[in-house]
């Protein structure tokens, strides 16, 4: 075969491994873009590269299961080679949402991309957790303390005023002593929503809620409270995603909890666009074309499932 198609090919899997890494920029894809668009065989060795990639998916699955035993770094790196590079293959495939990410596989509950499950806590209390969604638990007799460290959860929570029932959230804390609400974590914020009785919300200040009402926290601390549809509160639980009024970038961000491969947008300007819309869970491809239709966006189809919006 021709050697200098085989060195596109070598450096058309170099691209791949670069845009899966989890680190990939949107200056990064635009670049494979050019690149591919040099020539046709520059084309061609695209495509074959990245049949050869997907491909690859269902075997390092396989060779990426972890054991029963806990995998320590010194039995890790004891593996050789061919375990680092199946590793490495593994963290990249957690990216798009095909293997587990590291975080869940610490987490005391974790769901996959577009999984949802309903567990009930040690005390009785139940949560429902959305898709990409990892919680991890840290109750003693004086305390019930957790932390949801991505994406969304509803708890239903069985009332004991001698241990506060507390959700960590990013920077913020959600605490009750028995009623229901959801949090979400958000691209840039994390939002939580009373759906019945009572809580506090602290995030560098105070806020108490009550059922129909909702606050947003970040970094800069509290936002507004606000009144939320009863209808709309936690809709992914009836199979729906409801977007009133919110920026690309948080759509952006529920979509890939429910969609393997990986959305990404190609400047921070349309990022702050705003939309609203009623999807289904089970048909995300729905909300590329709305996007597409809605706010002119272009969505372009790499590999992996990763689909950049320009």
């Amino acid at each position: 075969m021709d050697d200098n198609f085989e060195a596109l090919k070598r450096e058309a899997t170099a691209w791949i491994v670069r845009l899966t890494s989890g680190t990939a920029t949107t200056e990064d894809a635009e670049a494979l873009l050019r690149w591919r668009s040099r020539s046709t065989a520059h084309e061609q060795a695209f495509q074959q590269s990245a049949r050869l990639w997907k491909n690859l998916g269902p075997a390092l699955a396989k060779v990426t299961k972890p054991p029963a035993a806990t995998l320590t770094r010194r039995s890790f790196l004891a593996a050789g080679s061919l375990a680092a590079s199946a590793a490495g293959a593994g963290i990249v495939l957690s990216e798009l949402g095909f293997l587990p990410p590291v975080e869940a596989m610490m987490a005391d509950y974790a769901t996959g991309i577009g999984e949802q499950r309903t567990v009930e806590l040690p005390d009785g209390s139940m949560t429902t957790l959305d898709g990409g969604t990892t919680l991890s638990l840290d109750y003693s007799p004086s305390a019930r303390h957790l932390v949801l460290t991505s994406g969304a959860a509803v708890f239903d929570v069985v009332p004991d005023a001698a241990r506060p029932f507390v959700v960590t959230a990013a920077n913020g804390n959600t605490t009750a002593t028995g009623t229901s609400f959801s949090v979400k974590h958000g691209e840039d914020d994390v939002s939580v929503e009373c759906l019945q009785g009572h809580i506090n919300v602290q995030c560098l200040a105070n806020s108490d809620l009550i059922g129909g009402e909702g606050i947003s926290y970040s970094q800069a601390g509290l936002g507004e409270k606000v009144a939320t549809d009863a209808e709309t509160a936690a809709a992914w639980r009836r199979g729906l995603l409801i977007f009133k009024d919110r920026s690309l970038a948080d759509v952006v961000s529920d979509l890939n909890r429910h969609r393997r491969g990986k959305v990404m947008i190609a400047s921070s300007t349309l990022r702050l666009r705003r939309m609203s819309g009623v999807f289904h869970l089970d048909r995300p491809e729905e909300i590329l074309a709305h996007l597409e239709e809605t706010l002119q966006v272009r969505p372009v189809s790499l590999i992996g499932g990763i689909v950049l919006l320009r």
